[in-house]
C-alpha cells in the first residue's frame, strides 16, 4: 500500500475501467455522469482527489474538473452512482482507493466504507457504471489513473548512493610510432576517439510519467570512483526510451623514441554500468501543483582515461 501512488489535490486524472477500457465523465448536460471510450479526450473526463481528514483520513472524494461535483456510491435510491454538489458532505462521497495485486498491479478498486460498496465499469450489461457489495468480486471493479499533461521541472540524483555495477578496461586507441633514424627523435601521439554512452530511467514509485514525455537533465558521471553530474552537454531524454549520446576523448602528448626503436601508446578507459537513485519533480500544466516520481537511473558510461607508453 505504501508504494501505491495517490496524487495530491490539484493533480488531475481520468479514471479508466480495466475491463471496459472506458473513462468516466461528469458534466452539466444529460447524461450528467457515465463512461465513454478513452479517445478522444475531453475536459469533462478529468477528476482530482479531496483528501479526507479526521474520521475520513485515508479516504478520498473524487471531484470533477468540469462541474466541481463529487462522485457518490449508494444503494438507498436511484441512481446508485453519480455526482453531487457539496465537496464531500455525504458519507457515500468518500472512497477508499484499494490497490490491486498480481495482474491488477497499478489498478485499484473504489470502495465506499460507509456502505461497503465497490464501483464497476463494464460494457456487456446495463447499467454500465454501477456498484455491488464488496463480497461480490469481479475484474470490472478495477480502475487506473490516466494522468493529465505534466511538466518535468527538474531531475535530482542522489549521487551519494551511486553505484558502479560493473567495470572493465576498454582500449580506445592503440598506436605505434617507429624511429628508423640513427638518433633519438621526439614524436607525438594524437588521440581523438568517440564512445557511446546510454541512459535509462527506471520507474519505482510516484506518478507514472507518460511514455514519450521529453525532458532535459544532467547525466551522472564517475571519476576516480566519485560520482558527479555532467552538464556540459544538454541531454534531451524521452521517457520510456534508452537515450544514446557520445563522449569524445582527445589528447596529444609527446614521446621520445631511441634509434631504431618502436614506441607504442595504448589509451584505455573504464567502461561499465552505473546506477544512481533519482527524484523527478513534476508539476501540473493546469494548476502548477507539484509531485514526484522516483526510481533508478541506469547508464553505460566510460571514465578515467589513461595512457600507457612502452618502447620495443
Amino acid at each position: 500500500m505504501s508504494n501505491f501512488y495517490i496524487p495530491p489535490e490539484g493533480i488531475y486524472f481520468r479514471l479508466l475501467g480495466y475491463v471496459s477500457q472506458n473513462v468516466l465523465f461528469a458534466r452539466y448536460v444529460d447524461p450528467p455522469f457515465g463512461q465513454v471510450p478513452r479517445e478522444p479526450v475531453y475536459e469533462d473526463q478529468y477528476f482530482t482527489l479531496i483528501h479526507g481528514t479526521g474520521a475520513r483520513e485515508g479516504t478520498y472524494a473524487i471531484k470533477s474538473l468540469k462541474t466541481g461535483y463529487v462522485l457518490f456510491s449508494r444503494r438507498t435510491r436511484q441512481p446508485y452512482v453519480g455526482i453531487v454538489s457539496g465537496n464531500g458532505q455525504y458519507n457515500d462521497n468518500w472512497f477508499e482507493i484499494k490497490p490491486g495485486t498480481g495482474q491488477y498491479a497499478q489498478q485499484f478498486q473504489l470502495i465506499t466504507p460507509s456502505n461497503n460498496l465497490v464501483l464497476y465499469s463494464r460494457t456487456n450489461a446495463a447499467p454500465y457504471i454501477g456498484n455491488v457489495y464488496t463480497y461480490d468480486y469481479y475484474s470490472d471493479q478495477y480502475f487506473s489513473f490516466l494522468w493529465e499533461d505534466m511538466q518535468v521541472d527538474k531531475v535530482e540524483y542522489d549521487l551519494k548512493l551511486g553505484q558502479i555495477v560493473s567495470s572493465t578496461p576498454l582500449i580506445i586507441a592503440n598506436q605505434t610510432l617507429t624511429n628508423n633514424s640513427s638518433h633519438e627523435q621526439e614524436m607525438s601521439f594524437a588521440l581523438n576517439e568517440t564512445v557511446t554512452h546510454t541512459s535509462t530511467f527506471e520507474y519505482s514509485l510516484g506518478l507514472t510519467i507518460t511514455v514519450g514525455t521529453k525532458f532535459k537533465a544532467g547525466v551522472p558521471i564517475v571519476a576516480e570512483a566519485e560520482f558527479s553530474l555532467d552538464f556540459s552537454v544538454s541531454n534531451q531524454f524521452t521517457w520510456g526510451q534508452t537515450t544514446e549520446f557520445s563522449e569524445s576523448y582527445t589528447a596529444t602528448f609527446p614521446v621520445k623514441a631511441g634509434p631504431g626503436k618502436t614506441v607504442r601508446a595504448v589509451s584505455t578507459v573504464n567502461k561499465g554500468e552505473l546506477k544512481v537513485p533519482y527524484t523527478i519533480i513534476l508539476s501540473s500544466k493546469r494548476t502548477g501543483v507539484k509531485t514526484e516520481t522516483k526510481g533508478i537511473w541506469h547508464g553505460v558510461s566510460t571514465w578515467d582515461l589513461r595512457h600507457t607508453i612502452s618502447e620495443d
